[in-house]
């Protein structure tokens, strides 16, 4: 938006975050009104005074669930995984590993892979 490529608005689409994924481009980022700074691309930054100043949350987003032996698997990642790859997606690819080091090393690779195919940087 900085750039001029898109034009400043508040409608960023439909997507249901963990099933679809999004290949046109960047997410919305913050700024300081009238500047080109900082151009974050997140809602949540800890100790970020500056971020903090202009919209940015300091809570983190919190999910709890009881772990049972029902539960086969547990993936904490961030949006370098999840920005190309679904749910679904990374649970059957960690379903396929031999241990979570091996799970790991494949998600990032694969994560990765995608990045590239999508972006001129990867995260």
């Amino acid at each position: 938006q900085m750039e001029g490529k898109e034009e400043m608005h508040e409608n960023w689409g439909d997507m249901v975050l963990g099933e679809d994924v999004d290949i046109h481009g960047d997410p919305p980022r913050v700024w300081v009104e009238g500047k080109d700074y900082p151009g974050t691309a997140f809602t949540r930054s800890l100790g970020d005074s500056m971020a903090e100043a202009i919209g940015v949350s300091a809570e983190p987003e919190m999910l709890s669930r009881h772990v049972t032996s029902n539960d086969h698997l547990l993936v904490i990642a961030s949006d370098g995984i999840f920005e190309f790859l679904t749910n679904q997606e990374v649970i059957d690819i960690a379903a396929q590993c031999s241990s979570p080091i091996v799970a790991c090393e494949t998600l990032v690779r694969r994560a990765y892979n995608q990045w590239l195919i999508h972006e001129n940087r990867t995260d």
